[in-house]
């Protein structure tokens, strides 16, 4: 058997092999190649050197291949395949077939309003795929979380973001202000006398990248009283249910919330700016077709 040290093998010699295995001619092999006819009886040549065999022979209807050209057509094949794939960028992704786990950062409220949709639709097209939720990273760490593949996407309102890191608007969010139904506020506006005289339950600050709310109101020269700094959405509900405090939430988790305690639902005592909800990945990860797949899936969630 011939030792064959493949750093020194020319690849466009088994190229040529594969070829005239599909063809059985030098003449259509050529053809396809783009390539003389005596190039590719030349690299015919040398791969029989290097190989140590005919590799194939003249017959009736054609090229013949030998013993040792049937041996070994199915691993160039399949080595050239695995080539081709690599240089064109990877299989082509299919959900249902893969088998992934997708990290995303993201905060309570987007575990509510766009995560059980995610999966409603992952349990019924792509079985395979797991989505793990992990806690927001810290700003300064993000874009290495995102580079190193740590996290595939982060979701959340806009935040510094590092370089390399890519960002999409999703969504708008709508706030909405809640206080006991005991208080017997009428539909629609919440009174700002009330709103600037209750204590309010609020969000962690840091983590949310300012306050919308806070800002807008010292704009005006006004200010609330905080009563509570929680670090989730998902308490500020149950602690103004139980304090009689005022909170403000995305609308849907307000509306999902008011009924079972016992709030009543109202705008803003004034127009705050809705915050913006956002998708970021890093673009090293640009050409990733299972995290464009998630990225267009997210999207989806996000605007039903």
């Amino acid at each position: 058997m011939h030792n064959i040290n493949i750093r020194t093998l020319d690849l466009n010699l088994l190229v040529v092999f594969l070829t005239l295995w599909e063809t059985q001619s030098v003449t259509r092999a050529s053809e396809r190649l783009a390539l003389s006819q005596s190039a590719v009886s030349h690299a015919l040549r040398r791969l029989r050197e290097r190989m140590g065999d005919e590799l194939f022979v003249l017959g009736r209807t054609g090229l013949l291949p030998t013993s040792r050209a049937t041996e070994i057509i199915g691993p160039v094949r399949e080595a050239l395949e695995k080539i081709d794939q690599v240089l064109q960028g990877g299989s082509t992704f299919s959900p249902g077939t893969t088998q992934r786990t997708f990290r995303i950062a993201a905060g309570d409220f987007v575990e509510f309003m766009i995560l059980p949709k995610l999966l409603q639709h992952i349990s019924t097209t792509a079985a395979g795929v797991v989505i793990e939720v992990v806690p927001l990273p810290d700003p300064l760490a993000l874009s290495l979380m995102l580079e190193s593949g740590a996290i595939d996407l982060m979701i959340n309102t806009p935040a510094v973001l590092g370089a390399g890191v890519r960002s999409e608007k999703l969504a708008t969010v709508q706030l909405q202000t809640l206080i006991w139904q005991r208080e017997g506020l009428k539909a629609g506006r919440f009174p700002m006398a009330l709103y600037l005289e209750r204590p309010h339950v609020v969000i962690s600050m840091h983590e949310r990248g300012g306050n919308i709310i806070d800002r807008t109101l010292a704009a005006q020269s006004l200010r609330r009283p905080i009563g509570a700094v929680v670090q989730n959405f998902m308490a500020m509900p149950v602690i103004a249910s139980q304090t009689g405090y005022i909170c403000n939430l995305p609308s849907p988790i307000a509306q999902a919330f008011a009924k079972a305690y016992k709030l009543s639902c109202h705008a803003p005592p004034i127009e705050f700016p809705e915050p913006e909800l956002i998708v970021c990945w890093h673009t090293r990860f640009d050409a990733d077709e299972g995290l464009q797949w998630m990225r267009d899936l997210v999207r989806q969630c996000a605007l039903a």
